[in-house]
């Protein structure tokens, strides 16, 4: 007769079941650990490419309108250049020292406060005279009628008469008055920088501002190897250009290598290099 005994694993049954289960605790963590490890490093490579490209493409944009002479101070992390609003053409002199000009939607289709000065065409070299005391509110004529003006010089205003406007005190800047015919430039002074982020103090930031004003961080997250280079004629480029080769500068170098570390911590910065070279109108 056989008794009704408990039924049960033994101890080598009970170690064997722990260590599969152990075994597999560990495969299972494995996994979980190289895949969030391979997503963090994912996050941070999209994250560095995204800085690279929003100090580049911005920058790119604005480089590529630079008129001949616009570029004022070129250095490894500093740019300032002549950044063109719009373009008008005189059709009348309205004064000794003022007159009126033709550019489309007149001031209400450009931000004056961002004007910070302007220039004045030769029409035979394709030059520019620069004159960046000309701001808006020093050269704008609140008075007058600046259509009527440009009508009796043969100008068509039916129904555009807000896209003239008269400007006064350029023969003060300028030496003489601009002739009817020739043109002008509105712009305003952009300077580039790249220096400490204030959003992440670990890292470098590509910094924007507008005729002096407060500047604005509009990429973060740059390595230190960061910076502008610039060429004048042939194929090097310098990491900084002063003086008169400033009008020789015919393309900038925006080296915008970033950095981005893994949230996760334990594995190597991830490294996005990043160049772009912008061909400029300016050198010539």
């Amino acid at each position: 007769m056989v008794g009704g005994g408990n039924e049960g694993f033994t101890l080598v049954e009970a170690v064997v079941a722990l260590t599969l289960s152990a075994v597999v605790v560990v495969l299972v963590s494995t996994v979980f650990l190289v895949q969030n490890r391979y997503y963090e490093i994912q996050v941070a490579r999209s994250a560095a490419h995204d800085g690279a490209r929003t100090m580049t493409e911005g920058m790119a944009s604005e480089l590529r309108s630079v008129a001949k002479g616009g570029v004022k101070v070129a250095e490894s992390s500093r740019l300032v250049v002549r950044s063109p609003i719009v373009l008008a053409v005189v059709c009348a002199q309205t004064g000794s020292d003022e007159v009126a000009v033709q550019f489309d939607g007149g001031p209400s289709g450009i931000d004056t406060g961002e004007v910070t000065g302007f220039a004045v065409g030769d029409t035979i070299t394709d030059d520019w005279s620069y004159y960046d005391g000309g701001s808006w509110s020093n050269i704008v004529q609140p008075s007058g009628t600046p259509a009527s003006a440009c009508a009796a010089n043969g100008a068509d205003t039916t129904g555009a008469s807000g896209d003239f406007t008269e400007l006064r005190q350029l023969a003060s800047y300028h030496g003489s008055l601009p002739a009817v015919g020739q043109l002008l430039m509105l712009y305003r002074e952009v300077e580039y920088t790249i220096e400490v982020s204030d959003m992440r103090p670990v890292a470098l930031a590509l910094f924007r501002s507008v005729g002096g004003g407060t500047p604005v961080e509009s990429a973060t997250g740059l390595d230190p190897s960061a910076r502008f280079q610039y060429r004048t004629g042939g194929s090097s480029y310098a990491n900084a250009v002063a003086g008169s080769g400033l009008w020789a500068i015919d393309a900038i170098r925006i080296v915008a290598e970033a950095r981005e570390a893994p949230r996760t911590g334990g594995v190597d910065d991830v490294v996005y290099g990043w160049a772009v070279n912008v061909i400029l109108r300016n050198g010539g």
